[in-house]
């Protein structure tokens, strides 16, 4: 929905993807802006001599990921097919999805690590490279209340992924758009700040518990995308992969100290209470005592299978419970044809032709007299074109008081 002329996909084609995925059992995932208009606000901010990261903000309106959104879960709702919205950056989208769930859409949000853990008025920052560092799609709201809104979501259930939205570039890649936002490539940390900043953010101020802090990063996704209990779980005959948390450790998000190459964060400086003290992966210690110890990647393919009960069950009993059903009526046996005119060549309508009004008395009482001959007192004498009754009666400039009906009035004294 989002990247005109690029990945784009038109309502028709969006709406053909949806009946494919409803088929295939597949959970259609979109990315919510309205591209169309992002297009139009970006020529318009250039033109203005805007060229800096502060652009990105006025050409992407939180308007854009609201509408998409909204546009999205309509079009998934009439399909029957459920939908995941990643990610979410704005409480506008966030309320939408959270009113259509109430509605009965079967729609999952999933706000990213950024939004939750930081905000968009780095986008005026006065070094270049720090506020393009922070220039992601869709932006980060300027509204410094969204983190809270949309972790308060996340902890009552309207909201039910945690995403990293994890897409990192360096700043001299981020640098071939020093002239023009339009090419600053789109893309944050987060995949090692994720289960961090909710922990902080969300459990540490009350917003939720472990037990849902558990579920919004690890157990709904699995539920979603049809892999529970292989992962989200742990079980006998689950995938080999727990992380063991450490509530009282505290350590400072820094460019200094994470195992990414690239030398920018988007979180640096925030300060995490609880974080991962031992990590196992397919039965391997990876993380010990909080330092990581990988020598090389152990990952493989997992097989999905389609139609999960989380999402797809609700929607095969309500497409078999309001399946349309015709009307049996008896024939219509009446006339057939006649000339319709549905847009085409319509015969022109004839002139009409209009009087102009004329001063007399006549035109002001549309009401006839009354039986004794009297003028009828409900009649109006008002006149659309501004003539008055008495115009045919000349007055005389020399008068200057019109004495009352009886005659004269003067004072006593």
């Amino acid at each position: 929905m989002a990247f005109k002329d690029q990945l784009m996909l038109k309502d028709e084609d969006l709406i053909k993807l949806l009946e494919v995925s409803k088929h295939l059992g597949a959970i259609t995932n979109v990315h919510a802006e309205n591209g169309c208009l992002i297009e139009e606000k970006q020529k318009q901010v250039l033109a203005l001599g805007i060229t800096g990261p502060e652009g990105v903000v006025y050409s992407q309106p939180e308007e854009c990921e609201a509408e998409a959104t909204f546009r999205a879960i309509m079009l998934a709702n009439q399909i029957s097919t459920p939908l995941v919205v990643s990610p979410i950056m704005s409480k506008g989208a966030a309320e939408f999805i959270a009113q259509k769930r109430n509605d009965g859409c079967v729609v999952f949000g999933a706000p990213s690590a950024a939004a939750l853990g930081t905000d968009g008025s780095h986008y005026f920052n006065n070094c270049w490279g720090h506020a393009a560092g922070h220039v992601t799609s869709p932006p980060l709201s300027t509204d410094t209340s969204t983190a809270g809104r949309l972790l308060d979501m996340l902890g009552s259930g309207a909201l039910h992924l945690t995403a990293s939205h994890h897409c990192t570039y360096t700043t001299a890649q981020k640098a071939l758009g020093c002239n023009d936002f339009t090419k600053i490539p789109y893309g944050v940390n987060g995949v090692e700040e994720r289960m961090g900043v909710v922990w902080e953010r969300g459990v540490m101020t009350g917003k939720m518990d472990a037990c849902k802090f558990v579920a919004v990063t690890s157990t709904n996704a699995a539920k979603v995308f049809n892999l529970y209990p292989k992962k989200g779980r742990i079980q006998v005959g689950s995938d080999a992969d727990v992380v063991i948390w450490d509530p009282k450790r505290i350590h400072t998000l820094s460019s200094k100290n994470h195992c990414s190459t690239i030398t920018f964060n988007v979180f640096e400086g925030l300060q995490v209470r609880g974080g991962p003290l031992y990590v196992v992966s397919h039965g391997h210690v990876v993380m010990d005592d909080g330092e990581l110890h990988v020598s090389q990647g152990g990952g493989h393919f997992v097989n999905m299978p389609p139609f999960s009960p989380y999402a797809f069950s609700a929607l095969f009993e309500r497409q078999r419970a309001s399946q349309p059903v015709p009307i049996n009526r008896d024939s219509y046996e009446g006339l057939v044809g006649g000339q319709v005119f549905n847009g085409g060549d319509a015969p022109s309508p004839k002139p009409v032709d209009y009087i102009t009004p004329t001063n007399t008395p006549s035109q002001f009482h549309s009401r006839g007299p009354t039986r004794s001959g009297g003028r009828n007192l409900q009649d109006s004498s008002f006149s659309l074109s501004g003539a008055q009754v008495d115009d045919d009666q000349g007055t005389r400039s020399g008068i200057r008081v019109n004495n009352p009906p009886g005659g004269r009035s003067t004072g006593i004294w």
